[in-house]
């Protein structure tokens, strides 16, 4: 027992915290969190961004409620991917459009949709991948505004 004693106090001592390092929560770290992970901070106020030209705060939005649209009005729509469920990578083609729209009446209607906040543009990777797509026969638009994207519909029908 005294060896096991003797050994221990032989071992070099914790290292101590430097004065930078004593909060690893700081204030900033703190506002970060409660940004990245809102849900967790209920009674906590956000600060949304302001909607853009288009009426949406985000890509995102705007495809969800595009999507919705879409839908009612016959459309079946495979949106892009936004995540998996098991939390890992999600691999898809570079460029490809958010969605892709086609019905089911045997008609064979099939065309994609990229959609962008005003002031944003495709990407050349994105407008490679609509170019070789349009090469291919499919029509790709891209939609700035939910007009812009429900025209493009109605001219498909």
């Amino acid at each position: 027992m005294a060896t096991l004693v003797a050994a221990h106090a032989r071992q070099a001592p914790h290292p101590q915290p430097r004065g930078d390092t004593l909060n690893r929560f700081d204030d900033t770290f703190l506002q970060r969190y409660r940004r990245r992970h809102p849900h967790l901070f209920p009674g906590t106020p956000t600060h949304e961004r302001p909607a853009r030209g288009n009426g949406y705060v985000s890509e995102a939005a705007f495809q969800a409620d595009a999507a919705e649209h879409l839908t009612l009005l016959g459309w079946e729509v495979q949106e892009g991917p936004k995540g998996s469920l098991g939390g890992g990578p999600v691999w898809y083609t570079a460029g490809w459009p958010d969605l892709t729209v086609y019905r089911t009446d045997g008609a064979r209607r099939l065309w994609f949709a990229e959609l962008k906040q005003p002031g944003n543009h495709p990407s050349d990777t994105q407008l490679a991948c609509h170019a070789r797509l349009r090469a291919a026969g499919f029509r790709v638009t891209v939609a700035y505004t939910l007009a812009d994207l429900l025209a493009a519909a109605k001219e498909e029908l």
